[in-house]
């Protein structure tokens, strides 16, 4: 077929498939292949040079922070790029920093490999990692108890005083306690609410009186109770508008 006949058929393409072709990838998981077997070698060599002294051989020093049930306790539900720039900034204890990105990245796909994740073609990099979810073999859950989130919804307070947000969303982990910035305060104007209900404990990092009936980003510890969850506030600050009752 010549092109002069293939182009009349490429302008009938539906503007939908179009866009679908544009629309960008889902988001991986760790059990997807996000690192190569060769780029786990490496990182095996990094780790004994740089963290087995600390972290043992079979990474269970430290309470088992980098295997296992605690590993993912730490870390599910939360964005790959977050634990290694985590372990860039902190790790070597006496040297933080001190590796190149490259050999912190071959760390962490060691990491992978030994907490039973699969290898895949692609070596993992620090752009790639910003889009890939670690989550245990069940798949997405609900954030673990005690982890720092992030959640929005309407700042009330009842006749006795106690100070909770509802219409709240679900929880996300945060590695940020601090408020957010104008421009991300910004972005959560679009964010739908949900019903979910937490009660807010040490209001004393609230500066001045804290703005009720008001939409609020809350950051702080999740402390879940049968009937009662709560948030131990590390930041609290309004944005949008009012929320009502």
């Amino acid at each position: 077929m010549s092109r002069l006949f293939l182009l009349p058929a490429l302008l009938c393409i539906p503007s939908l498939f179009i866009s679908a072709l544009q629309a960008a990838p889902e988001t991986r998981t760790v059990w997807d292949g996000v690192y190569t077997a060769g780029q786990a070698e490496r990182g095996e060599s990094a780790y004994s040079a740089e963290c087995a002294r600390c972290h043992k051989d079979d990474l269970t020093g430290y309470r088992s922070l980098l295997i296992g049930e605690r590993f993912l306790d730490d870390w599910r539900e939360d964005k790959l790029e977050n634990f290694f720039t985590t372990l860039k900034n902190t790790m070597p204890r006496n040297a933080p920093a001190s590796l190149s990105d490259k050999e912190y990245l071959d760390i962490v796909a060691y990491v992978l490999k030994m907490n039973n994740f699969p290898a895949g073609p692609t070596e993992l990099t620090s752009s790639a990692a910003a889009d890939v979810r670690v989550e245990g073999r069940k798949g997405p859950e609900a954030v673990p108890n005690f982890a720092l989130v992030e959640i929005t919804g309407c700042l009330v307070q009842n006749a006795s005083g106690v100070w909770s947000i509802v219409k709240a969303t679900e929880p996300v982990r945060t590695r940020a306690p601090e408020e957010s910035s104008a421009a991300e305060l910004k972005a959560l104007e679009s964010k739908p609410s949900a019903e979910n209900s937490f009660r807010l404990l040490d209001t004393t990092v609230v500066r001045g009186d804290p703005p009720k009936n008001r939409y609020v980003e809350a950051k702080g510890f999740l402390i879940r109770k049968p009937g009662d969850d709560s948030i131990n506030l590390t930041s609290l600050q309004a944005f949008g508008g009012a929320c009502g009752q």
